[in-house]
């Protein structure tokens, strides 16, 4: 068999809706009013910054993604998706942690920032921003960066690094949130040459 007969067949053993899949690159989603929307995550900052920190670290920039509650877990896969196209590797806590288990499954990942999702100001919180600084503080983890994604003035932005409003989360906040971390990797390198 030559070797384009060879891939065909391939494709030919396939379920059908796999192949669909493979013949159509996904795109990212980004968050408009109540519906999530496909678009091109990708800038040529965000693409020098993503290279940059691979030179330094072997790697892309790690995330570690939770819930604060269960009414998130809705967006879960949606922000997830975001910032994976955005160019984070991106971990995923399971459903029902608490923030213990969390910090502990971001210094297991090696996550450069742990973000959670936190977009109802209402609901009683299984995971609340202290409990997690708190939790990462016990573990000598304060070089992980806390961020919510959620409203813009959410209560508890003053005690995070950063927050993203999911209603317009975007690629200028992988790029802003990459260039961060960079920032901070070139910094904690620079003081040990």
């Amino acid at each position: 068999l030559s070797s384009s007969s060879a891939a065909s067949d391939v494709y030919k053993r396939q379920p059908q809706g796999m192949l669909q899949n493979m013949q159509k690159p996904a795109a990212p989603f980004w968050f408009v009013g109540r519906k999530f929307k496909r678009g091109i995550m990708t800038s040529p900052q965000l693409a020098t910054n993503l290279a940059r920190f691979a030179e330094m670290e072997g790697r892309h920039p790690r995330l570690l993604l939770a819930t604060a509650s269960d009414e998130e877990q809705a967006y879960h896969k949606h922000v997830a998706t975001l910032f994976a196209d955005g160019g984070f590797d991106v971990d995923v806590a399971p459903q029902h942690s608490d923030a213990q288990s969390i910090a502990m499954q971001a210094i297991d990942c090696d996550a450069d920032m742990l973000v959670l999702i936190r977009t109802s100001l209402t609901a009683q919180d299984r995971v609340s921003v202290a409990d997690l600084i708190s939790a990462l503080d016990g573990l000598d983890a304060e070089y992980v960066k806390v961020g919510i994604v959620g409203h813009a003035d959410d209560p508890a932005r003053g005690n995070v690094d950063f927050v993203c409003d999911l209603e317009h989360l975007q690629t200028a906040d992988c790029e802003a949130l990459i260039a961060y971390i960079l920032a901070i990797e070139e910094g904690r390198v620079a003081q040990h040459i």
